[in-house]
């Protein structure tokens, strides 16, 4: 796609010169114009797919596929059906006429490096099927690496089926590389951008078919971006003012006969998309450098009432096998909400007022732990449910913040009652990654369930001391080294010997029991305050 500046003399001359073309056949175009509009045309240029010399003979993710579909040997339709049944109207990124090719046939003409993403997709939910699940269940890390090969190889000749196969790497879960994401990413978003994607093609001299394929694919382009953005600690690539396409629509993702499952777990696709709008204003708050106090507490209240008026639309939770997609939806809801919070915070923080701070904090402390009891609220139906990877990583972020309000609070009662929640939180949890799969889990019991039971046992140990609250460190990341996934919360003795009282050493740090090389990213990266105003210390 051709920059706007570009496409406007391009498509003068091409107007100019289609008034004196002849009757004889033109030779292959440079240029092609789909939106011939004075204003504001769209003109693409035709270039190679491949580098002089690197044309693959045999074709991208060829050896993958032909490795993973032999690890599946008789079962690949099964797994196939998998992805279909569990996967794709969570995030419907995928056309209607390349699914119907990909069950229907011939499948030869799907690109390879799309099928074996769908492959690795469904691995993990090889149990979710009656007939798998009678048979072993082949190693998902082994065949996610094939298929990631698969997706970095078709970037050497790109096409939109590189975008689609690379969205659904990023939202494939297990998630094992926040490095890999965060980079294959960007790598996507530059890609999409190129092919145009981010401009609305309804009225575009295209088929019905791309056009919906272009939609989807952006919004599936955005989604990632902007949780990525929040799971993982670097900027969005995409900013607001820089696309145009129109918010997708339950009828244009679902054929009239789709099925209440269908629709339901559509309808959250779509707000999800809406979700993510918000979500990208919020991070404009988080990364911006030099903002002016005032703004920033002013666009904050803004965001509030905003994010509130988003919470009365969202479809009503409920603990049921049929509402697929409602529980990763209200999660990353409420994920963004404690996001709000912590940028309310430094909003006053920097304005210098601890009347407004204090009150922040509450806010901050409803909304983490809002967080927590919704978590307690599942079970196994929601567990093994559709589940965003990028949900692994605000889960750790819900219990870090929820450990943080826990420690720095002069309330004795809050600080218990946070503590045997955020107990109960990781036996939970564990108990859903044990039993139930739920790999989403696995990351913050690796890095909190030392840390919360570390905590428990000191507020047990000092149980009736002073009221005063713990000190904590600016720069002390949340989370802990050498962490036993298998340890859950607290054992049974910290939990009886848990009282009203809590820590009495008023010079006890959180930093003597964390290691603040520990994550993968600084927690001081998302959280930065200006500089010489402590990082959330009360």
């Amino acid at each position: 796609l051709l920059a706007p500046h570009l496409a406007d003399d391009i498509d003068v001359v091409q107007r100019h010169i289609s008034k004196f073309r002849t009757s004889e056949p033109d030779e292959s175009q440079t240029y092609k114009t789909l939106l011939h509009d004075s204003k504001n045309p769209i003109v693409y240029l035709s270039v190679p797919r491949y580098r002089i010399g690197l044309r693959p003979e045999i074709g991208p993710g060829k050896e993958q596929l032909e490795i993973i579909e032999q690890i599946m040997g008789p079962f690949k339709r099964e797994v196939i059906e998998l992805y279909f049944n569990h996967i794709h109207h969570n995030f419907p990124i995928l056309d209607d006429e390349t699914c119907h090719t990909i069950r229907h046939g011939p499948i030869e003409t799907v690109p390879r490096n799309l099928l074996c993403v769908i492959y690795a997709n469904s691995a993990p939910n090889w149990r979710k099927s009656e007939t798998l699940k009678m048979h072993a269940r082949p190693d998902f890390y082994y065949i996610w690496n094939k298929a990631i090969s698969a997706v970095l190889e078709d970037f050497l000749s790109p096409s939109l089926a590189t975008i689609s196969a690379a969205l659904l790497d990023q939202a494939g879960r297990p998630s094992v590389s926040i490095m890999g994401n965060i980079t294959l990413c960007g790598r996507n978003i530059s890609l999409a951008q190129s092919f145009g994607l981010h401009r609305d093609p309804t009225k575009w001299e295209i088929s019905e078919n791309e056009k919906s394929t272009r939609v989807r694919l952006w919004w599936g382009v955005l989604i990632v971006d902007y949780w990525n953005s929040m799971a993982y600690g670097a900027p969005p690539h995409v900013r607001k003012g820089e696309y145009d396409v129109p918010l997708p629509t339950v009828e244009s993702l679902l054929s009239p006969k789709a099925t209440p499952f269908q629709k339901c777990a559509t309808n959250c696709f779509v707000h999800l998309c809406s979700m993510s709008l918000v979500l990208g204003d919020l991070l404009s708050l988080v990364y911006r450098i030099g903002r002016d106090p005032v703004e920033l507490s002013r666009k904050v209240e803004t965001l509030r009432a905003t994010i509130n008026t988003l919470e009365t639309q969202l479809p009503e939770w409920r603990a049921s096998p049929n509402a697929t997609g409602v529980s990763n939806l209200w999660f990353c809801f409420l994920s963004m909400r404690v996001l709000l919070s912590r940028v309310g915070i430094r909003a006053a923080v920097m304005l210098d007022d601890t009347s407004l701070e204090a009150t922040r904090l509450d806010e901050l402390r409803v909304s983490s732990s809002a967080v927590l009891d919704f978590l307690l609220h599942l079970r196994d139906a929601q567990f093994q449910d559709f589940w965003l990877p990028h949900a692994a990583h605000l889960l750790v972020l819900a219990v870090n913040v929820s450990l943080r309000c826990a420690v720095d609070t002069n309330d004795l009662a809050f600080r218990n009652t946070s503590i045997r929640r955020l107990e109960r939180v990781m036996v939970h949890i564990q108990d859903a990654h044990d039993n139930y799969d739920w790999d989403i889990a696995k990351h913050c019991l690796e890095r909190c369930s030392e840390l919360v039971a570390k905590i428990s046992r000191l507020v047990a140990r000092e149980g009736g001391g002073a009221h005063a609250p713990v000190q904590v460190e600016a720069d002390a990341a949340i989370a802990a080294p050498d962490v036993d996934v298998g340890g859950g919360g607290g054992d049974a003795t910290t939990a009886t010997a848990m009282g009203s009282g809590g820590f009495d050493d008023s010079a006890f740090l959180l930093s003597d029991v964390l290691d603040p090389n520990a994550f993968d990213f600084s927690w001081e990266a998302l959280w930065e305050t200006p500089s010489g105003i402590p990082n959330f210390t009360i």
